[in-house]
């Protein structure tokens, strides 16, 4: 899998410039499946706005194998590079999207971008590498592994993973060392939601916990009360109501700032650093932040739909805007 750290360089003309098509991914120097382009290994962007995170500076930017070797002014190269005139325009290193969901099958479903369409679309956008989440085959790691690296063949852009832990036993405990140690995963994502297909229980997250702090792994948890959430679907189908609004009627946030207080109090029992993903709530975000406080090791992951969306819409009165809006959130609570 390309899992290795080489970072490039996307220059934005005026603010995106879309790579649509093979042409277009040639000259950008990214190569993909069954591709026949000659990407240059020596390449020099000239006279470019570098923007990196703690300054900006008019500067050329050499690329040798896939690598930047040099940011200056005014740099001399010899025969064999391209050089790329990056007048007037804006140079940044590629983002990196930690929280991905390709080919993802789930509760009969599957998400519609695959790893390459879904990655075509984050390279128009400036974002050059992701981390998806593999998701076990009946409960094994090793089974999960294999089949996404089967899924991400087509893949056109660096890519990494995290792992999800479904179930527990000495055979999970010993796959995740084998992920750790031989297949360069090193993040472990628990369910606390999804009654009956992925969530798990208060015994396996302690379990889980405490097998990433020996393996120096970072552990992860979707924070939800899944046994509330279903309690509240049931109430929302009994009350007849099963329109996008009755999504969040089920799930307030409450039950969101429940599940994370109970992660955060679980990891630090066994004093074991903690990632929440996509947190959607103020409930979940006084949390993380009073965690934080105390000094306890915990990140909260923010995600741009969950900063700017809220779920009025999912009142409309046309159910086309209602139920887009609802597919928005669920898609960012995956």
């Amino acid at each position: 899998p390309r899992i290795h750290g080489i970072c490039l360089i996307i220059i934005f003309l005026s603010l995106f410039s879309p790579l649509s098509d093979s042409n277009q991914f040639c000259d950008a120097g990214i190569g993909y499946s069954e591709s026949t382009c000659e990407v240059s290994s020596k390449i020099l962007l000239k006279g470019g706005t570098v923007v990196n995170a703690h300054h900006q500076e008019v500067a050329d930017v050499y690329i040798k194998d896939g690598i930047i070797v040099a940011v200056q002014s005014n740099i001399l190269v010899g025969d064999g590079v391209k050089i790329i005139d990056a007048t007037g325009k804006y140079v940044m290193p590629g983002g990196i999207d930690p929280h991905t969901h390709l080919a993802m099958e789930f509760m009969g479903t599957e998400t519609i971008d695959d790893f390459f369409s879904g990655q075509a679309a984050a390279l128009a956008g400036g974002t050059t590498m992701h981390i998806d989440f593999i998701i076990p085959v009946n409960g094994s790691l090793s089974a999960g592994y294999e089949a996404y690296v089967k899924k991400a063949k087509n893949s056109c852009m660096d890519y990494g993973f995290h792992m999800a832990i479904t179930k527990w036993d000495e055979t999970i405990s010993r796959e995740m060392e084998i992920m750790v140690e031989e297949k360069g995963i090193n993040s472990f994502k628990f369910f606390l939601a999804y009654k009956g297909s992925l969530m798990i229980s208060d015994e396996l997250l302690l379990e889980g916990f405490k097998k990433c702090k020996s393996l120096g792994a970072l552990a992860m948890v979707h924070a939800e009360n899944g046994d509330a959430v279903f309690e509240g679907q049931k109430r929302m189908i009994e009350l007849g109501i099963t329109g996008p609004e009755g999504h969040a009627l089920s799930r307030p946030p409450a039950l969101e700032g429940e599940a994370t207080s109970r992660a955060i109090r679980l990891a630090g029992f066994v004093n074991s650093p903690l990632y929440v993903v996509h947190v959607m709530s103020i409930d979940a975000m006084e949390e993380i932040a009073k965690a934080k406080k105390s000094g306890q090791k915990v990140i909260g992951e923010p995600v741009v739909s969950g900063l700017v969306l809220d779920d009025s819409a999912l009142w409309d009165p046309d159910f086309q805007t209602a139920a887009k809006q609802e597919l928005s959130l669920l898609l960012i609570q995956s």
